[in-house]
């Protein structure tokens, strides 16, 4: 039915085109379209009718087919899995810290106090998120950096992630709270119904279209023979709500691009094809320079083809043929002829003629490079990060694709914020407030009475990276004694946490003091002087051009 409805959409597209084609032939007379990306009988344009779908209408009955593919493209392609562990390596990266900011203000306290329980926060947080025996996570497989991640790669790879917070109280623990990162391959519509204003991918919406719960499938639609629940589904609400309370439940995280959607689209979607092309025309050209480059001739019988023909003709000399084969088979068995090269034996009276003329392959770099950097820009990373080719690189372009990517990088970070880590983090700190781990302050209201205060945060993941780390650790110094900065900016841009950084140059110091030893002061050099370095790396990068 589903394939029935987007035939009516294209038919109805397709006759509304005619339509408006006829009406200019008639009307206007010269069939020419005010705008030329509507205009009829431009060759350019001839046979491109699309459907004009709705964000749900154009993804979700091609979503499963476009899933497996990108699935199996990021198995077995190289380049594909290169763009997902990029993306995921800059924006979750080895450890994903919290950095809690109560909002002194909002909660009628001082700032001091704010920050004496954004110390308490993080002390409890950290003993959630880092615990050895993972129980922040229900299948107690990763800690919660790998939960992240794990999340990025999914949202990165096929375009959502999809998770349920359980509530699984365990001995000598004193949160109930635990993470469940689910396939969203499992989020679908119970036994196959259609897809509706009340249903959509699995996502049951609301009177104004929001997501209000999901039916999740309790075993992949692949485990077929392997798991008995593969027909059966649990709806599960967004939301649990106690007493006015909405505890955050299922996470479903995705890139809104478009009014009305409602299940995430990867963005490996765009450049499947080519990358599937680029893959078929490299392996090519490996077996293509493998078999020319093993199989140097053929040997040929000597018996001629009218002593072949006079054996055929006689009574038995199929049997005679078959043990002069095995004869032949054995004698150049037993031989190495050219060692690891490769002959072809071939039949009696057959021939074969090798192709001598080489491959023109001189121009494939050229062709490679060209396709990996368009796909490298559909994803938001640069060319070099994807093809690991540095070899055209200096310092004035690694900077500007490094700034390029980074707004990328912070955009699917902040997805994946608020998304993702900010609603497990409002439900762990109810839990905490609720156990009585964290004490609430002097003062403040109750959690529930003002939650948005209270889970305010920032998130700090790996660091941002240098390209010349003397030039841009200057440059640092320079925006700081500007006061353009703070210290915790450029901190946390270089994946670390100011608090803990100065604790632990407190500790260091103590102990050069203890020993009498005292570092050289760190000399910052002129803006003249930084200039004339500038000028000095453009001429020795244009030398090395």
């Amino acid at each position: 039915m589903a394939n029935a409805a987007l035939l009516s959409a294209a038919t109805l597209s397709a006759t509304r085109l005619k339509a408006s084609a006829s009406v200019y032939k008639t009307e206007r007379g010269h069939g020419r379209a005010p705008h030329a990306a509507a205009d009829l009988g431009m060759q350019s344009l001839l046979g491109w009718a699309p459907p004009n779908l709705s964000a749900d209408a154009e993804w979700l009955y091609d979503r499963d087919i476009s899933t497996a593919r990108i699935r199996d493209l990021l198995r077995n392609d190289g380049w594909g899995q290169a763009i997902v562990d990029r993306q995921v390596d800059m924006a979750v990266g080895a450890n994903f810290r919290l950095s809690a900011k109560p909002d002194a203000l909002a909660l009628g306290i001082s700032q001091d106090q704010a920050d004496e329980l954004a110390t308490r926060i993080e002390v409890k947080w950290r003993a959630f998120a880092e615990d050895p025996t993972f129980r922040c996570d229900a299948e107690r497989m990763s800690p919660f950096a790998g939960i992240i991640g794990l999340a990025c790669r999914e949202l990165v790879g096929v375009g959502e992630a999809l998770g349920v917070l359980r509530w699984l109280p365990r001995e000598n623990w004193p949160y109930a709270t635990a993470i469940h990162i689910v396939d969203a391959d499992r989020l679908s519509n119970p036994h196959g119904q259609m897809d509706s204003t009340e249903l959509r991918g699995g996502v049951a919406l609301g009177s104004s279209g929001e997501p209000i719960g999901y039916h999740i499938r309790r075993s992949h639609p692949g485990d077929v023979g392997i798991d008995a629940a593969l027909l059966e589904w649990d709806y599960v609400s967004r939301f649990d709500n106690v007493n006015g309370w909405e505890r955050p439940k299922v996470l479903h995280c995705f890139e809104r691009r478009r009014p009305g959607q409602h299940r995430g689209i990867s963005r490996l979607a765009a450049a499947l094809v080519k990358m599937r092309l680029l893959n078929r025309y490299s392996e090519s050209e490996v077996k293509a320079a493998a078999i020319n480059g093993s199989i140097i001739g053929a040997i040929y019988t000597q018996l001629g083809a009218e002593y072949s023909a006079e054996i055929l003709g006689e009574e038995g000399s199929a049997k005679a043929l078959g043990e002069l084969s095995d004869a032949r088979g054995e004698f150049y068995g037993g031989r190495r002829v050219l060692d690891d090269a490769k002959f072809i034996t071939m039949f009696p009276t057959d021939r074969l003629d090798l192709n001598t003329q080489p491959r023109q392959v001189t121009g494939f770099p050229q062709f490679q490079t060209a396709f990996l950097q368009a796909f490298a820009a559909s994803i938001g990373i640069s060319y070099e990060q994807l093809s690991m080719d540095w070899s055209r690189t200096n310092y004035s372009s690694a900077r500007a694709a490094l700034n390029e990517v980074w707004r990328s990088i912070l955009r699917l970070r902040a997805n994946l914020i608020w998304g993702y880590a900010q609603p497990i983090y409002t439900a762990w700190l109810e839990d905490a407030f609720d156990t009585g781990e964290i004490d609430v302050p002097a003062g403040a209201p109750d959690f529930y009475d003002a939650p948005a205060a209270y889970v305010r945060a920032d998130w700090i993941g790996p660091p941002r990276g240098y390209v010349d780390p003397v030039k841009e650790a200057q440059a640092a110094l320079l925006r700081r004694q500007a006061g353009l900065t703070t210290l915790e900016k450029e901190v946390a841009e270089q994946g670390g946490d100011m608090e803990q950084t100065l604790q632990a140059l407190a500790r260091e110091n103590k102990l050069l003091a203890r020993y009498g030893i005292r570092l050289p002061a760190a000399a910052v050099t002129s803006a003249k002087d930084e200039g004339d370095e500038e000028e000095a790396n453009a001429k020795r990068d244009e030398r090395a051009q």
